[in-house]
């Protein structure tokens, strides 16, 4: 055994003793965040306050509300008794310097659900290998980074969910689109060198929805946001405070986080109202097309016999103008949370179709390896792979010489 448990305990000890100070600390700041938040009743004077922070370019990293009250719960409309939803997944294999052939692997899986038909569900999924040079090495020579597979395999997802959003246009609405995850996580390092190749990919999908009249929502299970705490903390300031300095935290409200508040507000079903999550990359989708820039609201997906559990879940700027079609998504989603436990059923399903297990992927090296023995290429594993593969398979003791 490796992991001596006697030498963990007390740290373990430690850290339960630590949590349960945070979560009297969590309490006390709820209840005053709280508080605060109720008395932000007056939208314009919110933007007001953001405005002033924008002209003094203070780095403000938060919400500002759409067109409804973000201290109220709304609750969810009557389900539509039809609907036609698709939602995508993706997982990847990542390149092994050590295996027998470089290469990467995304697969794309897309789950119909027809809601509200006695058709059966249906199943696509795409999986993509990549092996060439220029797939595999940046022009450097480095092996490609895992921050830019994660990147194009984002771009395939909305892809790929684009496309099967825009053959089913004619099938029952509302056309839902669900992506796991948030929309806004294009996130463009220095690592992806074609990072406005990908960019232009990803809002020609959106643009593909949105012709197909789709409720595209990107959705977060557990969301650690704190665009509203932020706002919170921005209100509390005087103009002449509102500087990038004193915006660096949340003050009073540091480790505080947006579900911590909304759990108290929404109950089963409710969602927050509509915020604009204030950040240089909404901006930049703003700037692209008005009509993507990301909305978003919180919503409590749990069952009335359940302890609130809190989504957060975004949308492009032409489903937050659509009312009907946002309380459809509400509706919709609050009916797939309660098929399988406060998570979305569709990408449950999703999810179990698009990922690649620890088999498959022996297979497909076993498959790689059979194929360049075809071809007369070598197989040469590094010894760094086979020492490991060996111990890990018949560990024993060294009996010395």
């Amino acid at each position: 055994m490796s992991l001596q448990f006697d030498k963990v305990v007390p740290q373990v000890e430690k850290m339960g003793a630590a949590l349960a100070d945070r979560n009297d600390t969590v309490a006390e700041q709820t209840q005053l965040a709280g508080h605060q938040l109720m008395e932000l009743n007056d939208l314009d004077a919110i933007w007001d306050q953001i405005m002033v922070a924008r002209r003094n370019d203070a780095g403000f990293r938060g919400a500002a509300p759409f067109d409804e009250p973000i201290n109220e719960a709304i609750p969810k409309p009557e389900c539509p008794a039809r609907a036609t939803i698709l939602a995508a997944d993706g997982s990847q294999i990542y390149p092994d310097p050590h295996g027998a052939a470089l290469y990467w692997l995304t697969n794309i899986g897309v789950f119909l659900y027809p809601h509200g038909e006695e058709s059966l569900p249906d199943i696509i999924t795409e999986p993509q290998l990549f092996y060439e040079d220029k797939d595999v090495r940046e022009q450097d020579g480095r092996l490609i980074a895992t921050a830019a597979i994660n990147a194009r395999r984002a771009v395939y997802e909305m892809q790929v969910l684009a496309r099967e959003t825009m053959r089913c246009r004619d099938l029952p609405r509302p056309l839902v689109a669900m992506y796991d995850g948030p929309l806004l996580s294009l996130l463009m390092g220095k690592e992806v060198t074609n990072a406005g190749e990908l960019t232009l990919s990803y809002h020609e999908a959106l643009d593909i929805m949105h012709n197909a009249g789709a409720g595209l929502l990107g959705y977060v299970d557990r969301p650690k946001s704190t665009f509203v705490v932020n706002t919170i903390f921005l209100m509390s300031l005087d103009p002449d405070q509102v500087k990038r300095g004193n915006l660096q935290t949340a003050g009073p409200f540091e480790g505080l986080t947006d579900r911590d508040l909304y759990q108290w507000i929404l109950g089963p079903g409710d969602r927050s109202g509509l915020m604009i999550q204030q950040s240089p990359q909404n901006k930049a989708y703003r700037e692209v097309n008005d009509d993507h820039e990301i909305v978003f609201f919180y919503m409590n997906v749990a069952s009335p016999q359940q302890e609130p559990y809190l989504a957060r879940v975004e949308v492009p700027m032409w489903v937050a103008r659509d009312k009907a079609l946002v309380g459809a998504l509400q509706a919709i989603l609050y009916a797939q949370c309660q098929i399988t436990d406060r998570y979305p059923y569709a990408l449950t399903r999703a999810d179990e179709v698009a990922v690649v297990h620890a088999h498959e992927k022996r297979a497909l090296d076993e498959m790689i390896g059979i194929e360049l023995l075809r071809n007369r290429q070598a197989l040469e594993l590094s010894h760094k792979l086979s020492s490991k593969t060996l111990v890990r398979r018949e560990r024993r003791q060294h009996q010395g010489v």
